[in-house]
Formats: structure tokens, sequence, C-alpha cells
């Protein structure tokens, strides 16, 4: 069975078991309307993520702010700037070790701080999952009534949360590549189509890697994999968080992210450079030569992605054309 197999039959299992899952959670929730309602709210709506939920918990619970720890993420209502923010931050540790509903005000005297454990599907269980949820409150606000809401809430928020994780997992699964773990061809259509009918002008790239074959041929199998990996994780460290990159498949990657009237130079001048750094990245980490061929186009909104789409991969063709280890510009917001 090929690597791609067994992908396909990962994904098709994430797939089924989370319609299980699902249906084992609507019935569990069956007995109060208004849960079920939330439930159908968000096991249908596609676009709701950890934010939304966040926001969801804080009009349920009727708290001041939550804040949940996901992996290296924090996703809180609460800015970076606040002092709640940092204190939480700072008690992290102590306070996301309770295995049972914990209640303190020792970190904040006018705010009470309940931290509550989040119950993990099986197929979240390791190690990425969310394990609590903590919950601010003014203390003169909290009375045993709103102790025992919350109590019952955790039945459903285990719902929501775990509906949510499975999604992204889910799409995880489907729209990453696995060697390089960056988006994939499946999510190249609609992240492409997203951006050209946005109001902002963008960049596209094609990239190749030079040939590819004879490194191959010459170095192995698994050398070549390393290129495609060191490639890959170079090229989400050279571009901006908010930008895309993608392995289109073999050798060929693309990024593509939104300009505004502040960072058209910097692009333009990071282009210039983006083959001399990918030689020197290459030869650090894997001790090898490799070049790339770059087809870039910077244009506005409102273009046929047909037409978008032919221009970038006539100007890659042009690169390599040019001998390699070319970048091949066309500005059209000139």
């Amino acid at each position: 069975m090929t690597t791609f197999d067994k992908y396909q039959r990962t994904t098709e299992h994430v797939k089924d078991y989370i319609l299980e899952e699902n249906r084992f959670l609507t019935r569990r929730l069956a007995e109060s309307q208004q849960s079920f309602e939330l439930l159908k709210f968000v096991h249908f709506d596609k676009s709701i993520n950890l934010e939304t939920l966040n926001d969801i918990i804080v009009g349920c619970t009727g708290c001041l702010y939550s804040m949940m720890f996901y992996m290296d993420r924090v996703i809180t209502n609460l800015g970076e700037s606040d002092l709640l923010y940092r204190l939480i931050v700072r008690h992290k540790d102590e306070l996301m070790k309770h295995e049972a509903l914990h209640v303190t005000t020792s970190v904040l005297p006018e705010y009470t701080v309940v931290v509550y454990p989040v119950s993990p599907s099986q197929m979240l269980a390791d190690g990425n999952s969310i394990r609590n949820i903590i919950l601010i409150y003014p203390t003169k606000f909290v009375t045993d009534e709103v102790l025992d809401f919350v109590k019952s809430f955790m039945i459903v928020n285990d719902v929501l949360i775990n509906i949510v994780l499975m999604r992204e997992r889910m799409y995880e699964l489907i729209e990453t590549d696995p060697l390089t773990k960056l988006l994939n061809r499946s999510s190249w259509n609609d992240n492409l189509e997203r951006i050209v009918k946005s109001s902002r002008p963008f960049f596209i790239l094609f990239i190749d890697v030079d040939d590819f074959k004879t490194i191959n041929d010459t170095y192995g199998h698994q050398k070549g994999d390393e290129v495609l990996s060191i490639t890959g994780a170079w090229l989400k460290n050279a571009f901006q968080d908010e930008d895309k990159v993608f392995r289109l498949g073999g050798d060929e990657f693309a990024v593509m992210g939104k300009l505004y009237s502040d960072n058209v130079r910097g692009l333009n001048y990071k282009l210039e450079k983006l083959n001399d750094d990918y030689k020197m990245a290459i030869k650090t980490f894997l001790g090898i030569e490799s070049s790339i061929s770059i087809g870039a186009l910077l244009t506005n909104s409102g273009k046929e992605i047909e037409t978008v789409y032919a221009k970038v991969d006539a100007l890659l063709y042009e690169s390599k054309l040019k001998g390699k280890d070319k970048l091949q510009i066309l500005n059209e917001l000139a």
C-alpha cells in the first residue's frame, strides 16, 4: 500500500468516525432542546472555529472572559496586554492541572476563576486537545446557582468542543500534504477563488525545485523527501503568517497572499532575494546544491481564475526557459 493510499484511508476513517461520534453526541444532548439547537448550529455551520466557540461559551455561561489553551494558541476574548490575560498565563500550569471543577480567587481578588476539565473524544486524546476551559467572573456575581449552571453546561460544551476540534482535524487531514504539512492541491482551488474574489490586490507565486529528478537519482528518494520538507518549512518561514503556502504535487509549490500599500515594496525586495536565500538554506541544512525557479504575479482582484492561473503558470515556464534558478515577475499594480 502506498503512502497516498494510507493517507486516503486515514482520511476516510476520520470522516466515518466523526459522523458516528456526532450521531452519538446528538443523542446525548437530545433531552435538552436548547442544547440540541446549539449543537445543530455548531455542527452545521462549518465556519464556526475555536474563536467563535469561545464567544458562544462566554454568552452561554455569563462569564466576563473565557480562555482555552490549544497547542500553541490561546483562544480568548481577552487582549494580550490585559492584566488578567497575563496573570492567567502566568498561573497556567497550576490552573491546568486540575481534573475536576476548580474555583479560585487567588489569581486576582476581585475575580473568581472557574476551571473545568474537557472530556476529549478518543480521536483527540493525543495531547493536542483542549484540557480545560478557564472562565473569569467578578467574584460578587459568583453564586452556587452560577456554578451549578457551569457544571451542567460542561456536558454541552464537551460536545461543542469535540465537534469543532474534530472538524479541524478532518480538514487538516484532507487539506494538508502529509510530507511537508503544507496545504495541498485539494485546498488550492477554494483558496484561489477566495483571494481572486476578495477586494484587495494579491500575489501568487509558482515555485519548482530545479532538476528534482536528478536529486532523487543522485542522492536517493529519502534525500529528495528531505529537500521537499526543507523547502516547505523554508517557504512558511519566508512569508507572513496570513499568506498561504501550498505543495501542489511533486516538486511544485505555490504561495498566495493579499497585498497592502505598505508591503508591496517589501514583497518585491523579498522576491529578488528568494533564489539566493533558498540555495543557502538547502546548502546549510542538507549540504547539497539545489535551486528553484519562480513565476510571480502581483495583480488586482476581480480577475478570472483561469486567467490568473494561466499567467502565473506562463511566468514559471518562462523562468525555467531562461536557465532555471530564475525569477520572472509580472506586476500589474503599476
